[in-house]
C-alpha cells in the first residue's frame, strides 16, 4: 500500500468517520460493510471523496502532476504503470477488469494521461456501444491498446481474442467470475499465448477474500466430482 492507503485502511478499521469524510460533500463513508470499504482502499484511496478532495489536485495542475497523484497514491497503480509502459512498448493488448465501476474512472483517467488508448464497457454501457467498442478494439490495425471493463459486465456475448493479456485489477467474490472474465481473451479465434496478472494487496483483506475464493473453487471442483461419481 502507499502511505495514503495505509492512513485510510487505518481510519477505516478504527471506524474513524471523522477523517474520512472530512471535506465531503456528496455520499459520505458509512461503514456499514467494513470488507467493502477495505476492498475500496486497496485499490485506490480516490474511491473516497476525502481522499480525492485532499489529494487529487485542482483544475490549475498540469496533466504530469495529476499523473504522478493518481499513480503514488496506489500501490496497485504503481505495478499496473511499470506493467503497462512494458506492455505497450512491446505491442501487446489489455484486458482490465475491476469490479468497481468507480474505479474504472480513475484507471480511465490514467490512461488518458499517459495517453494510451483505450475502450471501455461496464453494466451501465448501452447495447450499441458495447459492440461498438469491441468492433473497434477487435478492428485490425486498432490503435486500442487496453479495454477497461466490469468484472460482471465483461460475461456473456463478450469475445475479445485479439487481447493477449489480462489483468484481474480485484478479484470478485465469485472466482468464477473471474474465470469467466479471462475467458474473453480465450476464445476461438485465439493465436497467442494469454498470460494473466491478478493483483492483491499484501496484509490486507484481498488475501483472505483470495484464499477463500480459492477454497470455494476447490469445493465446486469436489462436488461436481462426487455428483458424477455416484451418477455412475
Amino acid at each position: 500500500m502507499s502511505p495514503l492507503q495505509k492512513q485510510y485502511y487505518k481510519w477505516i478499521l478504527e471506524r474513524n468517520f471523522h477523517d474520512l469524510n472530512k471535506g465531503v460533500h456528496g455520499n459520505q463513508v458509512s461503514l456499514l460493510n467494513i470488507v467493502v470499504e477495505l476492498k475500496k482502499c486497496c485499490n485506490h484511496p480516490f474511491l473516497f471523496e476525502s481522499a480525492d478532495h485532499g489529494y487529487g489536485g485542482d483544475s490549475r495542475t498540469n496533466d504530469s502532476s495529476k499523473l504522478e497523484r493518481i499513480i503514488l497514491s496506489s500501490g496497485k497503480l504503481v505495478i499496473l504503470d511499470k506493467l503497462l509502459v512494458r506492455l505497450h512498448e512491446t505491442k501487446h493488448r489489455v484486458l482490465i477488469f475491476s469490479q468497481m465501476v468507480r474505479m474504472l474512472d480513475i484507471l480511465a483517467e490514467y490512461m488518458s494521461h499517459r495517453g494510451f488508448q483505450f475502450q471501455r464497457l461496464d453494466g451501465s454501457t448501452k447495447a450499441e456501444l458495447r459492440q461498438q467498442a469491441m468492433d473497434h478494439f477487435n478492428a485490425p490495425g486498432s490503435d486500442d491498446f487496453c479495454f477497461l471493463l466490469s468484472t460482471r459486465a465483461g460475461g456473456l456475448g463478450i469475445n475479445l481474442a485479439i487481447a493477449d493479456t489480462v489483468i484481474i485489477f480485484d478479484s470478485d467474490w465469485n472466482p468464477q467470475n473471474d474465470l469467466q472474465a479471462m475467458s474473453r481473451a480465450h476464445r476461438i479465434g485465439q493465436q497467442e499465448v494469454v498470460n494473466i496478472y491478478r493483483f492483491v494487496t499484501s496484509k490486507s483483506v484481498e488475501e483472505d477474500i483470495l484464499e477463500r475464493a480459492k477454497k470455494k473453487m476447490v469445493d465446486d471442483i469436489l462436488f461436481k466430482f462426487l455428483r458424477n461419481l455416484f451418477a455412475l
